[in-house]
């Protein structure tokens, strides 16, 4: 049966789901949760006893930090510097990390954590991205957070990514539910972008159009539709 693998990789939670050809979908799970923190924890004490850093993800992540017994480091929303070109590596423990190799970790602990569940994941899948990432200025910044982005799900052997904006994902789910013409607002609520500004899809039954519309806070957003939609 074909199948195929989508993936939400977010600032401050991940998550994983498989959808066959009969319009299943099931989402991957986590020591019992459908989310993936997404967090790396360094193990120094590991490092010291073997001369190589230890490092795990996800609830794991969580489970280890609260029970270490010495000092290790806890790194967090690596997906917000992704459209920094100022962030090209880290020094953690001693040894030197670029942000794609930090979130090829995570991911690829992520992913061995759900081929337990589903079995080989092969090479393909399909990722949600914002439609601007946190600290970005114009299109060429979301382009450079893009590449870097695929640059970590390579390294974690995911070859073939195709990338589909969130607010769009999220009407074709809507969609599916539709018997007639509709139009709909969709925003994206981000650990990481949010804050800045809305991510807007308007769609109706047919493929889902996008427009997008900048916000600084939620007291904004009536103002946002009416930017849209000024005879409201």
């Amino acid at each position: 049966m074909t199948r195929a693998i989508g993936l939400d990789f977010g600032t401050t939670n991940s998550a994983l789901a498989l959808a066959t050809s009969n319009g299943a979908v099931q989402l991957a799970q986590f020591r019992g949760e459908t989310t993936f923190r997404s967090i790396l924890y360094f193990d120094e004490h590991d490092g010291a006893r073997t001369s190589k850093l230890r490092v795990v993800a996800g609830p794991d992540a969580i489970h280890n930090y609260l029970n270490a017994k010495t000092p290790g480091r806890l790194i967090q929303s690596m997906k917000s510097y992704l459209a920094s070109r100022l962030f090209i590596q880290t020094q953690i423990l001693g040894e030197s990390y670029a942000l794609e190799e930090l979130i090829g970790i995570l991911l690829r602990y992520l992913r061995k954590s759900a081929e337990e569940q589903f079995g080989d994941l092969g090479s393909a899948l399909v990722v949600g991205r914002p439609v601007h990432f946190s600290g970005t200025k114009d299109d060429t910044d979301d382009e450079f957070a893009v590449s870097r982005l695929r640059a970590a799900f390579h390294n974690a052997g995911f070859e073939s990514v195709h990338f589909l904006p969130e607010p769009v994902a999220a009407a074709y789910k809507y969609q599916q539910r539709l018997d007639h013409d509709e139009l709909v607002l969709i925003a994206d609520f981000g650990g990481g972008t949010s804050d800045r500004r809305f991510e807007v899809c308007l769609s109706r039954s047919s493929v889902p159009r996008r427009r997008s519309a900048p916000v600084k806070n939620s007291l904004r957003w009536p103002k946002v539709w009416r930017s849209m939609h000024p005879r409201y």
